[in-house]
């Protein structure tokens, strides 16, 4: 059958557009230029209405419409896609072209508001390949009703496999720019940190560095979240985080980001890391969301160069904190003669400190199994010395401060500035006053946290060290057997507990304890009436019949009952003044014994 003249005409039409877009694909590495030339002449070519151009997204999962024009321009970019849904969902998870005469009457089809126009009828769609690989869907619509040929489905498809070369060269292309970009911009930031790295940039240059590159303020902080005192230019004014348990763990997780609401800030937190030791937290201004590839390089290089400078800061605190650490358990050793202690003097000189003729020895202790723990982290430690070490210079130039395994001593000269800039003698208030703000410190590293503070009695000489630190540590351990925990207590609040502890020989005190409490003992084991524990109430409540009942929860007749038993058993009247002084020592010598 012979071709009419406008089959004839068609067909060239088709093979020149054809031949066009096989020269400008060849041509052109411009995709938008591509799209344009596809959306507008394929309409021509097919004698079409509408063109329309899907492609799929990686990332997201889905056919984002990216070209039309006869479509809702303002869906472009919006309109979104699963494979599998609607006419052109299909087309791309069958991988097959579908030509339907009458799309409202197809089961497959969806109506997409603010897209879609009932004035098209017909639609032919082709899926875009790449291999095996979906890249994505090309249609025509028609308003009158069309049963689209199979050579018209042909130059559909060949448009399509046209397009496909070019969009896979295109993003082949993209993809080359961008890594080179990253590439480039990967150099610039390794050259800046090496640089500040081997001139032995300290840390503010370094955090400079990294706000210059990242576009926004930086922070650093400790794995506490505390707030490290070393500023990039003004810095970021936010004095602790809660660092994300993410970040605390071992490995090197990706940066996260927080939402802080006072002050209303966004930061991008980056670990500083030494192997698997978490040593701090970069923080930055930002999302991760907008972070380009210049802020995450800043960040992941910049950790690297902090990471070094904060090892090297702690090697040196660490072998002074060694030489400190000697120095102090030499003074604090019994039985030191003058001639050791002159010793320690000239290495102390070496050290930039001088022992005090006359200091105070503080000791802070955790009060619990929990803040025992916490406190021989390696995080708090360094914190810890740090802000005591501050705390002590600022109030009492001089001082000595050094964490032992289990608690952390300060060293405290006696003698300091007055309001008058001459020297003044520091009293025991004016150091339990400065003990509570050693405690609020403490406590404020973290919560749950609890700790104690106790204090030695003035120490008039090197010599004497030892002495105030053994009552400091004395006066701990009896605050705790009487339930004390969180508080300040001096060696010399312990009354007559002072006197019992000089007594080195356990024997004596327990004999003491037995010729003056015997008889009451020995009842306490035969009966069920509460003597010792009516006796002990009486001494706290300063032998006030009443209010030892209210304390045991007593009615009087009982608390007077208890009293003539407890009388007649030692044969003591407690209305005597030296009967009472010789029963609450006893009592407490009794306590001594039981710790």
């Amino acid at each position: 059958m012979a071709r009419s003249g406008a089959d004839r005409e068609r067909e060239l039409r088709e093979l020149l557009y054809l031949q066009k877009l096989a020269v400008e694909a060849a041509s052109t590495m411009e995709r938008d230029e591509l799209l344009s030339l596809v959306i507008r002449e394929t309409t021509g070519v097919l004698d079409a209405d509408v063109c329309a151009l899907y492609l799929y997204d990686q990332d997201r999962a889905k056919l984002v419409l990216t070209a039309t024009n006869g479509l809702n321009q303002e869906a472009v970019g919006k309109v979104e896609l699963a494979p599998g849904k609607g006419i052109t969902g299909a087309v791309a998870l069958a991988r097959q072209p579908l030509s339907i005469s009458d799309v409202a009457n197809d089961p497959r089809f969806e109506w997409i508001a603010g897209l879609d126009e009932e004035r098209f009828t017909s639609m032919l769609s082709v899926p875009i390949l790449a291999g095996p690989r979906i890249v994505g869907v090309l249609n025509v619509q028609t308003v009158m009703r069309r049963e689209f040929r199979a050579d018209e489905l042909a130059v559909l498809s060949a448009i399509a496999g046209a397009l496909a070369g070019v969009l896979e060269r295109s993003e082949l292309q993209h993809r080359l720019e961008v890594q080179l970009v990253e590439i480039q911009l990967s150099q610039t930031v390794h050259e800046r940190f090496t640089e500040l790295a081997l001139s032995g940039a300290e840390l503010p240059r370094i955090l400079d560095a990294i706000a210059s590159l990242a576009g926004g303020e930086v922070g650093l902080y400790d794995p506490l979240g505390f707030h490290l005192e070393h500023g990039a230019g003004p810095g970021l004014a936010v004095r602790r985080l809660n660092v994300p348990s993410s970040l605390a763990g071992p490995g090197s997780p990706a940066p996260v980001e927080i939402n802080l609401t006072r002050p209303r800030q966004d930061l991008i937190l980056s670990p500083v890391r030494a192997g698997d030791e978490l040593v701090a937290v970069l923080a930055v201004e930002g999302q991760l969301a907008d972070a380009g590839a210049s802020k995450r390089r800043a960040l992941e290089h910049g950790a690297t160069v902090v990471a070094l400078e904060l090892l090297k800061e702690r090697a040196a605190a660490e072998v002074e904190r060694r030489l400190r650490g000697d120095l102090l358990e030499g003074l604090l050793a019994p039985g030191q003669s003058s001639d050791d202690i002159t010793r320690l003097a000239v290495r102390a000189e070496r050290l930039g400190y001088r022992i005090p003729d006359r200091a105070w020895v503080l000791v802070l202790e955790p009060d619990d199994d929990r803040t025992l723990a916490t406190f021989q982290t390696q995080p708090l430690q360094e914190r810890l010395q740090r802000d005591l070490t501050e705390l002590a210079q600022r109030r009492f130039p001089g001082s000595l401060v050094v964490a032992r395994a289990t608690y952390s001593v300060l060293l405290i000269p006696a003698r300091g500035p007055s309001p008058r800039g001459t020297s003044a003698e520091t009293s025991l208030a004016g150091l339990e006053e400065f003990s509570r703000a050693v405690l609020e410190l403490a406590r404020g590293l973290g919560r749950r946290l609890g700790f104690s503070v106790g204090l030695g009695n003035l120490a008039v000489s090197a010599l004497e060290l030892s002495r105030a630190h053994e009552e400091a540590r004395q006066a701990l351990r009896l605050s705790r057997r009487a339930g004390g925990a969180g508080q300040v207590t001096s060696y010399r609040s312990l009354g007559a507990l002072r006197l019992l502890l000089e007594v080195r020989d356990p024997e004596v005190l327990r004999r003491f304890v037995e010729e003056t409490l015997g008889p009451i003992l020995v009842y306490a084991r035969n009966h069920r009436t509460p003597l010792l524990p009516t006796l002990e109430a009486l001494v706290a409540q300063r032998w006030n019949q009443r209010g030892a009942g209210r304390q045991l929860h007593v009615h009087i007749n009982t608390m007077a009952y208890r009293v003539q038993r407890i009388q007649d058993l030692l044969g003591v009247s407690l209305d005597d003044a030296e009967t009472r002084v010789v029963l609450s020592v006893a009592l407490q010598a009794r306590q001594l014994l039981s710790g």
